[in-house]
């Protein structure tokens, strides 16, 4: 029979017949760490303890110690369990995706009814009464015939659309918590008991399009946040407690400083407070910008279809822009012409006006550019996320072995205008698209 050596991270070897399974190497290491065992990485991906291992592999078990893994666990079990609740309490529910994001996790769901406080009441408690039963959390891969006659069967159209969408050659992995099945990648736990039942919260209902197309159906989103013991939880809904005394939206009108109202959705009316407070942070980002090299340029708001087609954002951008029809002197064909979303095709015209040397370079240009974006009128929230916003863009043209340089005293002009403004922990991720 074939065999397997699993390196442990303290750099133990031990050998296995191929096919063993992750909780059957935690149990022969010992009947505790079997017990406690929630997951397991194989050269570094993250799997089910009932994954087999066929070959030779860096092998690490994980406990509830381990958070990044325990958390992602809790809180992906937690979508299933409370998916399953729903459909228990509701059998007529259809259910889509159920995402783990920061603190929690959420579940979509399409529902004629809309979720009231105390429907999240019935779903907690009926969740509770799935992690109490301690049922085994269990995994198949199904080839696509089979899983599409199950959804057909089950009358789970958003599934089928799910399925629909994965590659041909990919396979379908299916989980069971208890008797409840669910479309998902994985990896879970071993039983549903291993979710802490007083460590999680449902926190709000919401409004979202299925797949993020308002063309599509408008489904209810339930959002909940989970943790490994009761006292992180206490701690998280504490600190959203005080946040909400200071949230901005309560500031603005307390201290006069903006409003918003239905005529303008996610635009703010700034009221003289306020604009003083701007136009200070608006004055210094100018001094520290010139200090730095930066030269500032303004460039038209309404732009002609064809340099948004040029620049790309016609065909890519074009459902978050606000077009404008221009009847020029009565013509046949109106003028189509769009709100800028952003300054980047603006400053890159500016730079091609005329001809420029290497000695030209770097060239550093920066505008307080007004721009609008439609964004969906759910993700509207407060001056966080609006419609009409003024960017504080920077564009530098440079060539490209002055690449390296140029960011590098970008990141530090950045440090110090965070540092100035109280900003103390902060990271720099690079996109070259």
């Amino acid at each position: 029979m074939a065999k397997v050596t699993l390196t442990l991270p303290d750099g133990a070897q031990r050998t296995y017949a191929a096919g063993i399974t992750g909780a059957e190497v935690a149990a022969d290491i010992s009947k505790s760490l079997a017990k406690s065992a929630f997951s397991c990485s194989v050269d570094g991906e993250h799997r089910d303890l009932s994954r087999v291992i066929n070959s030779d592999c860096s092998f690490e078990i994980h406990t509830i110690k381990d958070d990044a893994q325990a958390l992602e666990l809790i809180r992906h079990d937690c979508a299933h369990i409370m998916a399953r609740a729903v459909q228990e309490i509701w059998p007529d529910v259809k259910v889509t995706i159920g995402p783990v994001i920061k603190d929690g996790w959420y579940y979509d769901f399409d529902r004629t009814e809309p979720f009231t406080p105390e429907d999240l009441g019935l779903i907690e408690k009926k969740m509770r009464e799935i992690i109490n039963k301690r049922e085994p959390v269990t995994t198949e891969v199904w080839d696509r015939d089979r899983a599409v006659e199950f959804y057909q069967h089950a009358n789970e159209p958003y599934k089928l659309e799910l399925i629909s969408a994965i590659p041909g050659n990919e396979p379908l992995r299916m989980y069971w918590h208890g008797d409840w099945q669910d479309l998902c990648r994985g990896p879970h736990l071993q039983h549903t008991g291993q979710v802490p039942g007083d460590s999680f919260r449902l926190m709000s209902v919401a409004g979202a399009y299925w797949r993020g197309n308002s063309n599509n159906a408008m489904l209810q989103r339930i959002y909940g946040v989970a943790f490994k013991n009761k006292n992180d939880l206490k701690a998280h809904l504490l600190m959203l407690e005080e946040a909400a005394k200071r949230d901005h939206r309560k500031l603005g009108r307390e201290m006069n400083l903006f409003h918003m109202q239905e005529e303008a959705p996610g635009q703010i009316f700034w009221h003289p407070n306020g604009w003083q407070i701007y136009t200070n942070l608006m004055d210094y980002m100018r001094r520290m910008q010139t200090r730095d090299g930066y030269r500032e340029v303004n460039t038209p708001e309404v732009i002609e279809r064809k340099l948004w087609e040029a620049s790309g954002h016609w065909d890519k951008y074009q459902e978050n822009m606000f077009i404008v029809e221009v009847d020029e002197d009565h013509a046949r064909e109106k003028a189509i012409n769009a709100l800028k979303p952003m300054n980047c095709p603006g400053h890159v015209q500016v730079f091609n006006q005329g001809l420029k040397s290497y000695r030209d370079l770097p060239l550093r240009l920066c505008e307080f550019g007004s721009c609008h974006r439609y964004e969906p009128s759910g993700a509207l929230h407060g001056i966080m996320r609006v419609r009409g916003f003024t960017q504080d863009d920077g564009h530098i043209f440079c060539s490209m072995d002055q690449i390296e340089s140029e960011t590098k005293k970008f990141i530090s002009f950045l440090a110090t205008v965070y540092a100035h403004l109280g900003f103390e922990n902060w990271t720099v991720k690079l996109s070259t698209r």
